[in-house]
């Protein structure tokens, strides 16, 4: 069956409960505001949350982990001081400080924003955080499981996605690139052709030329250390109480109108720390990826809803995490033909930059995928001030919501 052929009057349905996630994404925002990973506004509106979850779900709790609320985005201004250095130490003939103040940038980068591994975490004080996880349990044998996540956690802002947009981010990511890639060529070149302490005095027109290329872009680099405005916190109202309040309106139609799945178990998960690198996902796999890989009678998929504000910027992912984690193709199929009976072609694609939680399900082996609905650019409220209850989009969440239910009725049917 499908979830448009569950109750009579669906539409009517769909729109009271899109209703209802515009109704608490306004509230959370009025009465709790911005909200850090592990900050008090966090913590209490994930505990709005869980209550809601408690009349719609047979178990609702909490599970709390700790985490650094600003560890994960810090590679930003560490990184562009290290370039930094690197360039004094290029143009004052010391190849191998820059070289290892490069490769250093380099790592931290590469382990932070693209595999996401907490290597800075342990400079900096953790905070308590914690996941709302809501289940509605099968009325027979439970013999799938499907999670739908949103995360609860808000971002500190992005300095020039607010000031600038997609051309100032754009061109900051592009010169820190250019920057750390002169840093590690010219110091090997240096290195080789054993040019020290002649960079600026000698002959050598290549030295010379790396060394005032790099000194182009010393005012953008020093730009980059304020990135991210740890002084404000921004909203979230798209990212992502769209997502979290997604999922308690599923279970909330589930409930509402006596639809328990025979064999299905519908899981609505509320998880943190998505902006401080995936931690809350993490957690949660940590805690249950095992217990559910062992219970191999019980086919569980994790999914994904970040984001949902332009409908018009669907997607569906399955390759994550900047595109070096496979989500699987099995669920990102199940989404896309949910999407398709709701009247809407959307593609399956790889995200460019950046990741969901549904990459942290997939790296603990759990089959997962998410769906966005977000200008890529990116937008310019992602991660600013703008992205408030103002800015909510009540078609983009109502077809979200339609999608989110065809995909839970079509898993119960099907599974993947």
């Amino acid at each position: 069956m499908k979830a448009s052929e569950s109750v009579e009057r669906y539409d009517s349905e769909v729109r009271l409960y899109t209703n209802y996630a515009i109704k608490n994404i306004k509230k959370v925002c009025k009465d709790f505001g911005p909200r850090p990973v592990g900050s008090e506004a966090e913590k209490n509106a994930q505990l709005h949350m869980k209550k809601e979850l408690e009349s719609s779900c047979d178990t609702v709790t909490r599970e709390e982990y700790k985490c650094s609320d600003k560890a994960f985005m810090a590679w930003v201004p560490l990184g562009a001081v290290l370039i930094l250095f690197s360039i004094v130490m290029f143009t004052l003939g010391i190849p191998v400080a820059s070289l290892a103040a490069s490769l250093v940038t380099l790592f931290i980068i590469l382990a932070e924003f693209i595999f996401y591994k907490p290597v800075l975490d342990v400079f900096f004080p953790k905070k308590t955080s914690g996941n709302v996880i809501g289940v509605r349990k099968a009325s027979g044998e439970t013999k799938k499981r499907i999670i739908i996540a949103g995360h609860t956690d808000s971002a500190f802002e992005w300095t020039y996605t607010y000031h600038g947009g997609h051309n100032a981010v754009l061109t900051i990511i592009l010169t820190a690139v250019i920057a750390i890639l002169l840093g590690i060529g010219g110091s090997i070149y240096a290195l080789i052709a054993d040019v020290q302490g002649i960079v600026w005095t000698g002959d050598n027109l290549a030295m010379k030329i790396i060394a005032v290329v790099t000194y182009v872009t010393v005012p953008v680099i020093c730009a980059a250390i304020v990135f991210t405005n740890y002084k404000r916190p921004v909203m979230g109202a798209n990212d992502d109480l769209s997502g979290c309040f997604i999922s308690a309106a599923v279970v909330k139609f589930l409930a509402a109108n006596d639809i328990r799945f025979e064999n299905t178990e519908v899981v609505a998960a509320m998880v943190g720390g998505e902006e401080a690198g995936l931690r809350g996902t993490k957690a949660y796999m940590k805690a249950h990826a095992q217990e559910f890989k062992d219970d191999k009678n019980v086919e569980t998929i994790f999914v994904a809803f970040d984001t949902i504000r332009e409908h018009e910027f669907m997607a569906i992912y399955d390759k994550d995490m900047t595109g070096v984690v496979k989500n699987d193709k099995r669920v990102a199929k199940l989404l896309q033909d949910a999407a398709k009976e709701v009247g809407y072609d959307v593609p399956i694609k790889a995200i460019e930059l950046g990741s969901t939680d549904a990459a942290a399900a997939s790296q603990a082996g759990i089959p997962a995928a998410s769906f966005t609905a977000m200008d890529p650019a990116p937008a310019r409220y992602y991660h600013t001030r703008l992205d408030t209850e103002d800015n909510l989009d009540p078609k983009t969440l109502e077809i979200g919501l339609k999608i989110a239910l065809e995909t839970v009725f079509d898993f119960d049917e099907k599974g993947i």
